[in-house]
């Protein structure tokens, strides 16, 4: 018995002695959030290259359109500036030939303002319109019921996406062709069915009666593409140089700026998704307590993902270790995401290639106490504006002349015509009016709507307000203020007489 219990200890004390070994090896243990897989950044735009192909030059502009606030705020104002109300100079029409223009701005007013955004993205609008014969009470209800007139109707103008310009051997002129979707060709083919199995018979009704050789020729078509050249067609085209089919698109000059820009913002986006899942460090073991045995880590890496939660549930652990487990958290260095100074450089940039200053983007200057270059600052854009609202006038002009043609009792046309713009202070051109009123250059509807109002508003206030002032028996205002006191009556010449009839009498 006791020989039992001699050999049972030894082996006990056998079996306690530390025997050598290695440090245990580090390990990886991936989380994966479901919410959180698949690419952070969009495939858009992730290189410095500009596209070269014009059709994907100007997606690449509607891009930075909707994503740059730079690019959208500055497309946005010059558009806002540019388009003013659209009147009409009667020139030599008559007053039912007037009539007949006038009813038209309301419709064109709305068209210019989609024009001007298109032709600052692409540089090509190719309008497109209907023309309808109404009784004149229906254009306008100061026209004859029983005079019948036609207009346009429908103005709209085609995706530039669609369209294919190509030049022609004669200078100065080029043909223009629209690519046919194969969603449209099935449409018309199926008598207006979708490919997905909706059906719309009255839009195809439409087309049909609307454009039926469009119609036909897509009905004969053998395929599923097809390309139809336009004919009659009065393009609204920006700068083009001589050896290139299609225009320059305005924000050209920025594209590469701004996708510099995106790359730093990405750049900052991958920081602050670092941040956000981090790498989470697990030590165990120290110097004077070497971890050897990996079913330690083991353990530690069970119990951790036992509970592993997705999604937005915080994630509680309990663990159960000895004194050496230290778990840290490992973050990328933030400085760079945090400076902004990197954006300063790109962003002049961008403002330098549009040519639009800071102060009519955010209302102020990059720096204070900046005085005499705000009114300076305005000449590029109002020129460029100008620019834009001359061709729309120019084509304008060109429809004027068409309705003239189209009405056998219509002999003239007027002149259309932009209101002002007014990019420049208040008090400046307060000034400006009051010395040209003054002078009998300007008539009162001029000089009120420098400083934004209405001619015929503010008359029909005075109207209602003398109204008021009699009903309620208090004198009316006067026109002009009280001028320094002088001999006699405020205002008035001192009349002629004998000096001593101002001395006092004795």
């Amino acid at each position: 018995m006791a020989d039992k219990e001699k050999k049972k200890t030894t082996s006990k004390i056998s079996t306690g002695e530390i025997q050598p070994g290695k440090l245990v090896k580090a390990s990886v243990n991936v989380l994966t959030d479901p919410s959180q897989t698949g690419l952070l950044f969009t495939e858009e735009v992730d290189k410095m290259e500009i596209p070269k192909e014009y059709h994907k030059l100007i997606k690449t502009c509607r891009f930075f359109y909707k994503r740059d606030p730079i690019a959208g705020t500055v497309l946005n104002k010059m558009v806002d500036c540019a388009i003013t109300p659209l009147t009409n100079r009667k020139s030599e029409c008559n007053d039912e030939e007037y009539e007949v223009y006038n009813a038209l701005t309301e419709m064109l007013q709305e068209f210019f303002r989609n024009v001007c955004l298109e032709y600052l993205l692409s540089g090509l609008v190719i309008p497109h319109y209907e023309w309808v014969r109404m009784r004149g009470s229906d254009l306008s209800q100061k026209l004859n019921s029983r005079r019948r007139v036609t207009v346009p109707d429908n103005i709209w103008f085609r995706d530039p996406a669609t369209v294919t310009v190509k030049n022609s051997v004669i200078p100065n002129k080029k043909y223009y062709f629209v690519d046919v979707d194969a969603r449209t060709i099935s449409f018309i083919k199926n008598k207006g069915k979708y490919p997905d199995g909706t059906v719309d018979k009255e839009t195809y009704d439409e087309l049909e009666r609307n454009y039926p050789a469009f119609v036909k020729a897509v009905q004969q078509l053998r395929g599923t593409k097809m390309q139809i050249k336009l004919e009659d067609v009065r393009p609204i085209l920006g700068k083009t140089l001589p050896e290139e089919a299609y225009p320059l698109p305005y924000m050209e000059n920025a594209l590469e700026s701004l996708v510099h820009k995106r790359n730093l913002r990405k750049m900052d986006y991958a920081i602050a998704a670092r941040v956000v899942s981090a790498i989470q460090m697990i030590k165990l073991g120290s110097d004077e307590f070497p971890c050897t045995d990996e079913a330690d880590f083991d353990h530690i890496k069970s119990q951790m993902n036992y509970r592993t939660s997705t999604g937005y549930t915080e994630r509680v652990y309990q663990l159960f270790a000895n004194h050496t487990l230290e778990i840290e958290w490992v973050f990328p260095d933030t400085q760079a995401m945090i400076n902004t100074e990197k954006y300063r450089a790109v962003e002049d940039d961008i403002i330098a290639a549009f040519g639009f200053p800071r102060t009519l983007i955010t209302g102020e200057t990059l720096r204070s106490n900046v005085q005499g270059g705000s009114d300076f600052a305005a000449f590029s854009p109002i020129a460029t504006m100008e620019t834009i609202r001359d061709v729309l006038l120019e084509w304008t002009k060109e429809l004027y002349k068409e309705i003239r043609d189209r009405n056998d009792y219509i002999k003239n046309y007027p002149m259309p015509q932009f209101s002002p713009m007014r990019l420049y202070r208040l008090l400046d051109l307060n000034i400006i009016g009051q010395s040209l009123y003054m002078e009998g250059n300007i008539s009162r509807t001029s000089r009120q709507e420098l400083v934004g109002l209405d001619f015929d508003t503010e008359i029909e206030r005075k109207a209602e307000e003398e109204k008021r002032m009699k009903e309620l028996g208090i004198p009316e205002a006067p026109a002009l203020p009280f001028s320094s006191p002088k001999i006699g009556n405020p205002g008035s010449q001192p009349k002629e007489g004998n000096e001593n009839d101002n001395e006092p009498q004795q």
